[in-house]
This record gives structure tokens, sequence and C-alpha cells, in this order.
């Protein structure tokens, strides 16, 4: 099976206080193939191949006498994997690898240590797998796993700082995880907790700032009846301390802290 998808986006600004105001307009065409092969009701595998993009922008704090507009950023994405239901179908497993190739990047490119702008400078290509799995221990109690990892590097990329060809990719943590169970008690009371992980990543172009392996852990209690679910949860329980963006070497954002709340979710 397959198909193609055609978009046109349109983008403007006005931002006042760099007196800039400008539009843009990209097209874009993301055509998809798919082939599947149902083995038996509980495994299938498939393979597919498609192209994305990212839509064309503006950057209004570009340096001077640089462009405050960048193109469109496109990747062709290959897959193959499969999807099974086993141990009488207590336990769900999907797994994947992948493939992508991505042209015309949107990249902070840097003209000083301190100051950039965004352009299409850069290409890289990303390989990984993803595996996650679901097991129903009891009719109560039903545990979650997943893993991924990833590499993510320049084909080829250069600014006035230097060459960045085979560096990694910022923001692409090596590898990432997940654990964790629920509890489903008497009525639509619930219990459940995770914990997440993500390997080290990098926070700049030239691989100079990073991230170190990290974990948080997750919890929530609550009750669900009809289309209602009400809960309190805590995000990021330990409130650990980490790094999730970096800006031309100098300074860094840090994380969300620790996130106690209740919500409450109405289905219609």
């Amino acid at each position: 099976m397959g198909g193609i998808r055609y978009d046109r986006d349109s983008n403007e600004i006005d931002h006042e206080t760099f007196m800039f105001e400008d539009e843009i307009t990209s097209d874009n065409i993301s055509p998809k193939l798919a082939i599947e092969y149902q083995f038996n009701e509980n495994l299938m595998t498939y393979l597919s191949a498609s192209k994305g993009y990212k839509s064309a922008g503006f950057y209004p704090f570009a340096a001077a006498g640089y462009p405050k507009s960048y193109e469109s950023e496109s990747l062709w994405s290959y897959e193959a994997g499969f999807k099974g239901e086993m141990l009488d179908d207590k336990l769900l497993l999907n797994a994947d690898i992948y493939y992508m190739d991505l042209s015309d990047m949107q990249v902070i490119t840097q003209v000083s240590p301190v100051a950039g702008y965004i352009s299409n400078a850069a290409s890289a290509s990303s390989l990984g797998f993803e595996i996650d799995a679901n097991y129903t221990l009891t009719k109560h109690f039903v545990l979650f796993a997943s893993i991924g990892y990833n590499e993510t590097k320049f084909d080829e990329f250069q600014d006035a700082l230097g060459s960045y060809t085979d560096n990694y990719t910022p923001f692409a943590p090596k590898y990432n995880y997940s654990l964790g169970g629920i509890f489903r008690g008497i009525g639509g009371l619930y219990v459940s907790a995770n914990v997440v992980g993500y390997g080290k990543m990098y926070l700049d172009t030239a691989n100079i700032a990073c991230q170190d392996a990290y974990a948080l852990v997750n919890a929530k209690i609550g009750y669900e009846w009809d289309n209602v679910d009400i809960y309190v949860y805590a995000d990021n329980l330990f409130n650990k301390n980490y790094d999730t963006k970096g800006y031309f070497g100098s300074y860094v954002m840090i994380n969300p802290e620790r996130e106690i709340g209740l919500r409450l979710n109405w289905r219609f």
C-alpha cells in the first residue's frame, strides 16, 4: 500500500522588537510505500519507506547581515519491524529498525562563539532500533517496558567555527528506555509508576557541551469511571536536574523541576 501527500505551508512574521516583517511559502511532496505480511492472527511484519519534512520558518535573532528565514528540511525514512501477541496474548511485543537520511537540515550556523543564524547547511543520517513490550501479569497488574538506540551524525556540516562532519547531532540521546507498571484495583482505582532514562547527548554541534545519561521517575494514583479520569500525579518525583538545551556554547536551559498536581480528564 502507498500514498502521496502534498503540502503548501505559508508562514508570516511581524516582529516589532527587531523591526522584522516577512512571509515565506514552501511546497512539499511526501510519498509513502509500505508492505505488510500477516504470518498469522498474532504476528505480522512490515517494510516501509516514506518522505517527511519540517516546514520553513524564521529566526529573527539572526546575527546582523545574515538571513532571518530558512527553507524546509526533508528526510527519507526506511523502516522494518514486526508486531506480535504471544504467551496466550499476555505479551504484546513490537520491534523495528530504521534508517533516516536528512537533507537541508535546519541548523544553528555560528558566525562567532556567541552569534549565529539558522540555515539549511547540513545533512545527516540516523540509524537505530526500538523495542517495546506489555505483559499482563494478572488481570489487575500490567508491566510495560521499552528500549531504543539511536546514532545520528552529520554527514556534512561546516560553519565559520569549523567542520562538524561525523559529529553527533545535538539533542539526540544515544539510547532511551522505560520500565513501569500499572495496578488496577477495586472499581476504577489505579496506581502507576515508571522510570524513563536517556543516554548521553550533546547540546551543540561541536560536541563540547553535553548532558550525561539520566533517569526520571514518575508516578500517579487515580480513579476512572465512565468517561472521567481524575488523578494525582508526580513528574520527576526525585527532582532530578538535567540540561535540556544549549545555545552557542555559552548557556543552557535547565529542565522543569518536580511537578505534583491534580488533573481531571473528561472524554466526550
